[in-house]
């Protein structure tokens, strides 16, 4: 081998899946010693999920790093993540996994995001009232500052009060409601760990913990010559997890499942390390991967998982599998946005199946946008109405914001008054929010505002 070609293959090395899932295994190690804190154990989609094991994960949450990015940070009123509060209520606080694959230290979802959450409810559930703590004069915010300079602290700290005000005016929780669903008045008090740390238990009765867990290191202390250490493995997965390994669908979920197989014949994980089996390559991995996939597939009979929004007849879910006609023949129409799966139809049934190639994504969202017109106008006279895209949270919502803002008030009440601007779609969404975990992109609201504003 020559130098060009050795250096080539160095470059590669990374990019192996072997590599990969071999990383993610050593993070998820390094993540379950937090599950003898006895605090919930909770993945930040979409990263964080492959980091944590089925049997440890409690809840999911949606932070986004863009919200923490410098310049452009903000409290989301599309990712509330007030779900995450009763945990708080009973447990006294959550260990929260992700990751980053950048050379930091700690993601900007954890680092910035999750401090700006927890200073904006703060600030909601303090406001106007004395304390005796010192984060008060910070507007509650509090950042690692080895990651976040003194400068970007204090430009932060001045947008706590406006990002309080625009939450408390939407009314999409109160003082009251907070404390609530929290069942006590103490503060959110964020902290960070990451590989190389000590794992301690730092909770307390003064206040909720929200312990931050970075699950890959910037580099793996311990050389080993079996894989190639990546950092944050898992990061957009669709760019790695290719159409060559189970049919383009793997996925965290997919993952995990997948890991238990007991056939010896297909098994990767070497039950006396945790570990994938060090003699397996690349090729052997991907192919032992896509014949327990096929096995899953031939199956799976899972039944649908749909959440119904209050007393509206409106219905979501996510679609992960083909469907038959009677598993939704129960509603007056079924929309369909996915390029992955279909729903048969049965002409003597009354449901109406609407099919529509969408993909994830952007240009998925963007696609909506023409969409919207013919899908509203098809039911427009059906009164139970059941939409499913193949997350179940976003190209859905967008559909389900829709039906909302034209048949609903923003209590749900049937109303023939159909004035929508964006506060009205931010509560629906809110709303939504209170049913089931949603994460719509902004071009699918775009698409959104779009057909019900004309903007």
């Amino acid at each position: 081998m020559n130098y060009k070609e050795a250096v080539k293959e160095l470059r590669r090395e990374p990019l192996l899946l072997r590599n990969r899932l071999y990383s993610i295994l050593v993070d998820a190690q390094y993540v379950e010693q937090f599950a003898a804190l006895q605090l919930p154990l909770v993945a930040n989609e979409r990263c964080g999920f492959w980091y944590v094991k089925p049997h440890l994960l409690r809840e999911t949450a949606y932070f986004k790093s863009t919200d923490g990015h410098t310049g452009q940070w903000k409290f989301s009123l599309r990712r509330l993540n007030f779900h995450l509060l009763p945990l708080f209520k009973e447990f006294g606080g959550i260990v929260l996994v992700d990751s980053t694959r950048k050379g930091k230290l700690i993601p900007d979802a954890l680092s910035k995001t999750v401090p700006i959450w927890c200073a904006v409810l703060n600030y909601v559930m303090f406001e106007g009232q004395e304390t005796k703590w010192d984060a008060q004069k910070d507007c509650w915010l509090r950042t690692p500052r080895e990651m976040v300079s003194e400068s970007e602290h204090c430009v932060i700290v001045e947008r706590i009060p406006q990002f309080a005000e625009e939450l408390k005016r939407l009314g999409l929780i109160s003082k009251k409601k907070l404390i609530e669903k929290l069942g006590a008045l103490k503060p959110l008090v964020p902290l960070w760990r990451y590989p190389g740390q000590k794992v301690q238990n730092q909770t307390s009765s003064d206040y909720f913990v929200v312990m931050c867990v970075t699950a890959s290191a910037v580099s793996l202390s311990e050389s080993t010559p079996h894989f190639h250490y990546v950092q944050g493995a898992a990061d957009d997965h669709e760019l790695w997890a290719t159409s060559e390994v189970c049919n383009g669908n793997l996925d965290a979920k997919l993952f995990w499942e997948m890991l238990s197989c007991e056939n010896e014949e297909l098994r990767v994980i070497d039950p006396h390390t945790g570990n994938l089996f060090n003699w397996l390559s690349d090729g052997e991995l991907v192919k032992r991967l896509n014949e327990i996939y096929k096995g899953r597939v031939m199956a799976q009979q899972s039944p649908l998982e749909l959440t119904a929004l209050g007393e509206t007849g409106i219905f979501i879910g996510a679609i992960d599998r083909d469907l038959s006609a009677k598993e939704v023949d129960q509603f007056d129409a079924v929309v369909v946005l996915s390029d992955k799966h279909r729903t048969d139809s049965d002409e003597n049934k009354k449901c109406r199946v609407l099919k529509y190639m969408v993909e994830d994504g952007k240009l998925g969202s963007k696609k909506l946008r023409t969409l919207l017109p013919q899908i509203m106008g098809a039911v427009a006279d059906c009164r139970t109405v059941l939409v499913l895209c193949n997350s179940g949270k976003d190209l859905s919502v967008g559909v389900v914001l829709c039906i909302l803002c034209q048949r609903f008030d923003t209590s749900w009440k049937s109303s023939s008054s159909h004035l929508v601007n964006k506060d009205v779609i931010k509560q629906h969404l809110g709303k939504i929010a209170d049913y089931t975990k949603i994460n719509p992109s902004r071009n699918t609201l775009q698409s959104v505002n779009t057909f019900l504003m004309g903007r």
